[in-house]
C-alpha cells in the first residue's frame, strides 16, 4: 500500500512539474507589450495643447496609439525625461532651449538660434530638432492703458517717465531666467517699486485687478493680452530674443516608430500667434477640454477630416 502511494505521489509530483514548465514556457515565448510612442509636455496650457494636437495627429495619421505624460513641471523636468527615453517627444522653444538648457548667453538672431539648438540637440541629446511650429511667444511688456496715457508710454524706454517706479509681475520662469527679467533690467533704465513678483500666470489678470502690479512680463502667447485695459510695449533695444515653438523627437523614437518624424514635420508652420492665444484661453479658463480644442485645431488647418 505504501509503495503505491508514493507511486501516486511521483505521478502528481510529475505531471505538477511538467505543468509548472508548460507555463514558464508560455509565459517565457509571449511576446512583451510594445511601448506606445509617448507624447510629453510642461505645465502650462499652451504645452498641454501643443502635446495633445501632436498626439491626436499622429493617432490620426499613422494609426497608431499615443501614450500621454502631460504636466511634467518646468523646463528641466521634461528635457530630463526626454534625455531618459520616458518620453519621446514633446514642444520646446528655441530661446528656452538655449537659456534653460545650453546655458548659452541670449541670442537675438532666429537662423542662429534654429542652427544652435538643432546641432546641440542632435550632438549631445540624439534629438530632433523640428521646423518651428509658425508662432513667437518672446517675451513682452504691458502696462495698463491708464498708465500708458498718464505717461505717454509707446516704447519700453519710456518706462523712466514714471519716476515713482513700477511693480512688475511675472512668472517664476521669467523672474530666474537670464534672458527674462534680467534682459528687461539690463537694457532698461526705469525704477522699481517693489521687487519682480513671481506668479502663477493663472494669477495675473487678479493681481492686475488689486492693484498688486501694474507692469507686466510674459510670453506673448499669453491669454491676458487680448484684454482690453493692457498694452504692450515696444521692445526699442531689442532686448528679447525671438523664441519660436518646435517639437523636439528623440532620434531612436523617429527610428522605432516609422513616419512620426514626417507627421510631426507636417505640424510645422501650422500655427498661428492668434490661434495659440485662443487655445491658451479655451484651455486656461477650463471653456472646453483640451481634447476639443486640439480636434478643433486640427480640423482647422486641414489636418482631420
Amino acid at each position: 500500500m505504501k509503495t503505491q502511494m508514493k507511486a501516486a505521489n511521483s505521478v502528481l509530483c510529475m505531471r505538477l512539474l511538467v505543468s509548472l514548465g508548460l507555463l514558464i514556457c508560455i509565459a517565457s515565448c509571449r511576446k512583451p507589450e510594445p511601448r506606445l510612442f509617448t507624447v510629453g509636455s510642461k505645465s502650462t496650457a499652451e504645452q498641454v495643447f501643443l502635446a495633445e494636437v501632436a498626439a491626436q495627429h499622429l493617432e490620426h495619421r499613422l494609426g497608431i496609439k499615443v501614450a500621454r505624460k502631460f504636466n511634467w513641471g518646468e523646463t528641466v523636468s521634461v528635457h530630463t525625461g526626454l534625455v531618459g527615453s520616458e518620453i519621446d517627444a514633446y514642444p520646446e522653444y528655441g530661446c528656452t532651449a538655449i537659456s534653460v538648457i545650453l546655458r548659452v548667453d541670449s541670442v537675438t538672431d532666429r537662423d542662429v538660434i534654429l542652427e544652435r539648438v538643432r546641432d546641440e540637440y542632435r550632438n549631445r541629446y540624439r534629438a530632433i530638432w523640428l521646423d518651428p511650429l509658425g508662432f513667437d511667444s518672446r517675451f513682452r511688456v504691458g502696462v495698463l492703458k491708464i498708465d500708458q496715457a498718464k505717461f505717454k508710454l509707446v516704447k519700453l524706454s519710456d518706462l523712466r517717465r514714471r519716476g515713482e517706479g513700477w511693480r512688475p509681475g511675472m512668472s517664476r520662469d521669467i523672474r530666474s531666467r537670464t534672458d527674462g527679467f534680467a534682459l528687461l533690467d539690463a537694457n532698461y533704465d526705469f525704477n522699481l517699486r517693489t521687487a519682480p513678483a513671481a506668479l502663477d500666470p493663472t494669477m495675473f489678470a487678479r493681481a492686475l485687478s488689486e492693484n498688486k502690479i501694474d507692469l507686466l512680463l510674459a510670453e506673448s502667447t499669453d491669454p491676458l493680452w487680448a484684454r482690453d485695459d493692457l498694452v504692450q510695449l515696444e521692445d526699442d533695444a531689442r532686448a528679447f530674443p525671438p523664441c519660436e515653438a518646435s517639437f523636439v523627437l528623440r532620434t531612436d523614437a523617429d527610428q522605432a516608430y516609422p513616419g512620426v518624424l514626417r507627421a510631426l514635420g507636417e505640424l510645422s508652420g501650422k500655427f498661428t500667434l492668434a490661434e495659440v492665444q485662443e487655445a491658451n484661453r479655451r484651455v486656461s479658463e477650463g471653456r472646453a477640454g483640451v481634447e476639443s480644442v486640439a480636434d478643433r485645431f486640427l480640423r482647422n488647418v486641414g489636418l482631420l477630416k
